[in-house]
């Protein structure tokens, strides 16, 4: 199935700081603040996926989640197999930051 990205033609890349909530004790010993640079997706649901692609931790079971919150806007949920669900819409500034909120699963 071909998905079809749509980028802001005016900023084609953008710069991002990304940072994420410690999912363990352990996780709490290293900083998780990072700098890509990406394309300015217009979908919340592929901005979400390719920035926590490779940056977000591996947590075993099922249930958990995260909220992908850029500058102070909700903008999707990750999933723990990776998918994303668009919450709200994109809206860049001259300096980006996306931060992942963890949420644990609850029985």
């Amino acid at each position: 199935m071909k998905v079809e990205i749509e980028v802001l033609k005016s900023r084609p890349r953008i710069a991002f700081k990304l940072d994420r909530d410690s999912v363990c004790a352990a996780d709490d010993c290293e900083s998780h603040v990072a700098s890509v640079e990406t394309y300015s997706f217009t979908n919340p649901s592929a901005l979400a996926q390719e920035l926590s692609s490779g940056y977000l931790p591996f947590v075993a079971g099922f249930g958990h989640w995260w909220e992908c919150i850029l500058i102070i806007t909700v903008i999707a949920k990750v999933f723990s197999d990776g998918k994303a669900e668009k919450i709200a819409e994109v809206c860049y500034v001259d300096d980006n930051s996306v931060y992942f909120k963890y949420h644990s699963a609850a029985f």
